[in-house]
């Protein structure tokens, strides 16, 4: 019996551009020329970003991270509509970027922000729990990460403060660092008011814990050895209802 022998006949000029079309079909396209770019999209979101930012907007240096270059997504029939999705403005903002036309998509983008302003830095090494003083602080020009209302800019906003962490000579001064100085501490001598509406009462105590303007804290009446809980008022005085 003679083999059998498979013949694979060569295609034809019509089918070679039939497999070509198929081949083509099944290949990830990334868009049209006539599509949305890259550009287009980071336009869209450092304008929301500008937009949330206000009055601070023209202090504001905006990197956004690389979108592909080759990026095409479906023209939109309708202007683009950027969102931040929490209305937070950070040093690394995320913001959504979306068609609502008749053809509808949303790509997100990554935009880092930074504000050259005038902030206050401090002169020296600070430590935690320091107290400030005007003379421990300055203003200096500096390029922040973020919107300048993280920052102080004001010397008077430092003075009384205290620092919840240590500051590096020339680091700009955040307000998430800071916390209301120490009025009282735990062990003091301070002054009990006792008051009612027609009664006012003045006794020594001590002080059982640390604590700051408006803070409620336990005091021991140092003549009945009582113990009382009062509110710190601004001049440390402690004071508690009769």
């Amino acid at each position: 019996m003679k083999p059998l022998r498979l013949l694979i006949a060569a295609p034809t000029r019509a089918g070679a551009m039939l497999l070509c079309l198929l081949a083509c079909i099944n290949q990830p396209r990334i868009g049209h020329a006539e599509g949305i770019g890259a550009r287009l999209i980071t336009d869209a979101a450092e304008s929301a970003i500008r937009s949330l930012a206000g009055t601070t907007a023209s202090h504001l240096s905006l990197t956004a991270s690389p979108l592909d270059p080759r990026l095409r997504l479906p023209a939109c029939d309708q202007p683009l509509h950027a969102f931040i999705p929490d209305n937070q403005v950070r040093a690394h903002t995320t913001v959504g970027v979306r068609c609502e036309g008749s053809v509808r998509w949303t790509i997100y983008t990554s935009i880092a922000v930074e504000t050259e302003a005038a902030v206050l830095i401090a002169r020296y090494a600070l430590p935690r729990d320091a107290n400030l003083a005007a003379s421990d602080v300055q203003l200096a020009t500096r390029r922040v990460p973020g919107l300048l209302d993280s920052y102080l800019t004001d010397v008077a906003t430092a003075a009384g403060q205290r620092l919840k962490r240590p500051v590096a000579a020339g680091e700009p001064l955040t307000v998430d660092a800071l916390a209301p100085a120490l009025l009282i501490r735990r062990g003091q001598q301070v002054v009990l008011l006792a008051r009612s509406s027609s009664v006012e009462v003045r006794m020594a105590g001590t002080a059982l814990a640390d604590a700051r303007a408006s803070d409620h804290i336990r005091v021991q009446n140092l003549s009945s050895q009582r113990i009382v809980e009062g509110i710190v008022r601004p001049d440390g005085v402690i004071e508690t209802p009769l």
